[in-house]
């Protein structure tokens, strides 16, 4: 579960950077969707959730 979370951290950092770059540029999100992107907050909080309960 630990490694899962690891995962979930990197992918929600690389979505944050670009999500971040995209509201620098003014530019909106090929996807549609809001900035910053819920499903990079989803990633994030799955990750968040998986690495607290792998730590108990």
């Amino acid at each position: 579960m630990l490694k899962i979370s690891k995962i979930c951290f990197i992918v929600s950092g690389l979505l944050l950077i670009a999500d971040s770059t995209l509201m620098i540029l003014n530019k909106p999100n090929p996807l549609g969707l809001p900035l910053p992107c819920p499903i990079t907050l989803i990633i994030l909080g799955i990750g968040l959730i998986l690495f607290s309960v792998a730590k108990k």
